[in-house]
């Protein structure tokens, strides 16, 4: 299998790294033998007919000036990108809230040139979805994007396979680590937003601009995605109402540990006959709720439906070793033609 991966962050090293790792496993198990032959950068593709070296290329470290010493030193040309054939598109660019690019393009590029997509970015399928999802199927392609929807959190497979046939109608959760963690602290360490959000940049789990977090536009960009897949819908961004932690204050966490409840940034679609409602805010759950029992970081999903009730899962780590396992286990799923 000929994979591409477009973007070398800090998640798409590690999906490198995975598939060092894990090669002669999923060989084995699976009879599947992966090859990365490209990476994608702004400025075109790094590429190998034999596969890239990849000790050599994790020894360069992480980001685009990592991928240009490495095609420096290796004599790789850098090639348009046009000049792409393979398999598989693992698309890991950072996620643009404003219109998905470049992702949206190097997306659109795979499937014209007949490549399966794995998505772990959000915004190229958040602002194009119903465009991407006929063009995949004009194409008979497949994008698969577990790793945009919770990462490592088996959202969209538990949803989609798990509850086949199903009468879904809401599903709700805890889609984003990091404003978890918050509002974790705050609850059992009894402070400030303000105190806690430091606390979460001094672990590194908040970011040094944690807006897309803690405004709750992460888990919305999520949401839309879920709820687009599950209710085979074609909403907009636009058509979440979205409140942020920002204003949770300790007295309202204290407020609400006093009646055995817990506040958590709740995102959550509902079926109206035709139209969904979304919304996410931070809500007051009971303490026997499963998302009010998550640990720091984790995350965790409820679905309810007519004939199982309701089914929750939660953990996976919050973490780029999860998103880029998600993008695996999506890339082997599609090999495998299980899901």
């Amino acid at each position: 299998m000929d994979i591409y991966i477009s973007g070398y962050g800090v998640v798409a090293k590690e999906f490198v790294q995975l598939i060092h790792d894990k090669a002669e496993t999923i060989a084995s198990r699976y009879t599947i033998k992966l090859k990365i032959k490209g990476i994608i950068i702004r400025e075109g593709i790094v590429q190998s007919e034999d596969g890239l070296d990849l000790p050599r290329l994790l020894h360069y470290g992480v980001g685009t000036m990592a991928v240009k010493d490495y095609a420096k030193d290796s004599q790789y040309p850098i090639q348009p990108i046009d000049q792409m054939s393979g398999h598989v598109l693992v698309e890991a660019t950072s996620t643009n809230a404003n219109d998905g690019e470049p992702a949206y393009s190097y997306i659109k590029q795979a499937l014209t040139s007949h490549m399966d997509v794995v998505s772990i970015s959000k915004g190229a399928l958040v602002h194009h979805y119903e465009e991407l999802m006929k063009l995949s199927e004009s194409v008979n392609r497949r994008i698969k994007f577990s790793g945009a929807t919770a990462a490592a959190l088996p959202t969209l497979d538990v949803g989609e396979y798990s509850l086949a046939g199903m009468t879904l109608t809401r599903f709700e959760g805890v889609l984003n680590g990091t404003t978890s963690y918050i509002l974790d602290d705050m609850h059992e360490q009894e402070v400030d937003f303000s105190v806690s959000l430091q606390r979460a940049q001094e672990a590194g789990i908040a970011e040094k601009d944690p807006d897309m977090d803690v405004s709750g536009k992460d888990s919305a960009n999520k949401l839309l995605l879920l709820a687009n897949r599950f209710f085979s819908l074609n909403n907009h961004i636009q058509d979440v109402d979205v409140t942020g932690i920002m204003a949770v204050t300790k007295e309202q966490i204290a407020d609400a540990k006093a009646s055995n409840h817990k506040i958590v940034l709740l995102a959550s679609a509902v079926l109206d006959k035709q139209t969904i409602h979304m919304n996410v805010q931070p809500t007051s759950i009971p303490t026997a709720h499963p998302l009010a029992n998550l640990a720091p970081k984790e995350k965790g999903i409820c679905f309810y439906t007519e004939e199982m009730g309701r089914v929750a899962v939660t953990g996976g780590a919050s973490s780029p070793v999860g998103a880029a396992g998600a993008a695996l286990k999506d890339m082997i799923n599609l090999v495998q033609a299980n899901f």
